[in-house]
Parts: C-alpha cells; structure tokens; sequence
C-alpha cells in the first residue's frame, strides 16, 4: 500500500482498517457474539458426535462397516453445496450455522479419536484380557487415555475448521454475524470494514485454538512430557 499506492476500495491501509475498526464501534459486539455462538456450538456438537461416532465404529463391525462409506462420502462432498439446502432445511438463523460448522468439523474429531481408540499397545490387551477385566474398565483405564493425544489433534482441526463452517453459514444466510458483515462490506465496496472483520474472524480463532491447546496440556501432560524429550533428542 505504501510502494504502489491502490485505490482504497481494492487494498486500504493499515490506518484506514484501524479506523474502520473505531468507527463501526458499537455495531461490532452483536457481529461477534453471533459469530462466536455459531462457532462455539458447531464446535462442540461435532466433538460430542465425533466421539460417539469413534466409540460406535470401533466396538461395532457392523455399525463401522454400514457407516463408514457414509462418513467418507459425506467428507468428500464439499461442505458449501449443503449450505443452500441447509438453508432451505433449517432457514436463516443459528441452526443452519451451527450445522454447517458440525458438518465441516465433524470428521477429524471422529478419525483421531477412532486412531487413538485402536492404537492401543498389544500387551496392555492381553494384561486386561488375563486379568478378566470388563470392558468397560478396559475403555475408561487404556482405550480412552490412550486415545486423548489422537482427540485433541481432532479438535485442534476442528477447531478452525468449526470458524470456516460458521463463517460459510453466514455467507450463505444469516443477516448478523462477522460473516454477514463481510458480504455486506464488499456489496458495498467497503474493503476496509471487510479486512477488520475478516482480522476478528482471525483472532477469535486464535483464541479457541489456544483454549484447546492449554487444555490439552492439562488433560495430556504425558504427552507434553514426551514431545520435549523428543525435541531435545
């Protein structure tokens, strides 16, 4: 901007984007709110389901065998063709953002925590097997603290996967939120006030990925302890 100059509804400086981010003020809270509730929720429905999902397919061969050609076709259809069909499912509102998050986050949450449930050491099986131990003990006392480092890379991912599906929502139908204020900016050629939100788009996630992160450091300090050894090795 500084070398070339460009006109400012193309590329406007940092000093105008600032000034937009003052000047719109008291209109950004209501944005932000809506956009956070959207991703938050989708978010948090595709970790519930994901897990669920994990757990159904990995002690039912018949549920994995009838659901996983479902899941991979549903994870390879494009997320953007659903939401006009969503839209008309569900209307304009929370529900058909909230699902499109979900259906954007869902899958990473489902395959880590599936890996993580599998990838069990042998010899800890055939300790709970000799010892007659139920299976729940066997899911609550190695499956499931096993499966954590593998579930918090699934959320890390749908963790900004859950802000482009909230943010498509709103592209699509919505009149409130980030999103919808970005559609609005560039109808009216306003690139400044566009840029300022994409930037809180931006910083929000940011703030959940960190949430993930430090929670993962509490929930998972073996693994934390592990990834500095072998940093130092």
């Amino acid at each position: 901007v500084w070398v070339y100059r460009p006109a400012p509804f193309l590329l406007p400086g940092i000093d105008r984007v600032a000034g937009r981010l003052v000047t719109f003020g008291a209109n950004w809270p209501k944005h932000v709110v809506a956009t956070v509730e959207s991703i938050v929720l989708g978010f948090a429905v595709a970790a519930v389901f994901g897990v669920a999902g994990a757990v159904v397919i990995v002690y039912s061969e018949t549920l994995r065998r009838a659901l996983t050609p479902l899941l991979v076709t549903l994870q390879i259809i494009p997320k953007i063709a659903f939401a006009p069909l969503i839209l008309v499912w569900f209307g304009i509102g929370l529900t058909s953002k909230v699902t499109i998050a979900f259906l954007v986050a869902f899958f990473p949450v489902l395959i880590n925590t599936a890996v993580g449930l599998v990838q069990v050491e042998p010899d800890l099986l055939d300790l709970a097997r000799s010892i007659k131990a139920p299976a729940a003990w066997v899911f609550f006392r190695i499956r499931f603290p096993n499966s954590l480092p593998y579930f918090f890379a699934g959320l890390r991912v749908a963790s900004t996967l859950a802000v482009i599906g909230a943010i498509i929502g709103e592209f699509v139908g919505s009149d409130v939120g980030l999103g919808y204020l970005i559609v609005i900016a560039n109808n009216q050629m306003d690139t400044a006030l566009a840029l300022a939100s994409i930037l809180i788009v931006s910083i929000i996630g940011l703030v959940l990925y960190g949430a993930i992160l430090a929670i993962e450091r509490v929930c998972t300090p073996w693994a934390a302890a592990e990834g500095g050894l072998q940093a130092m090795v």
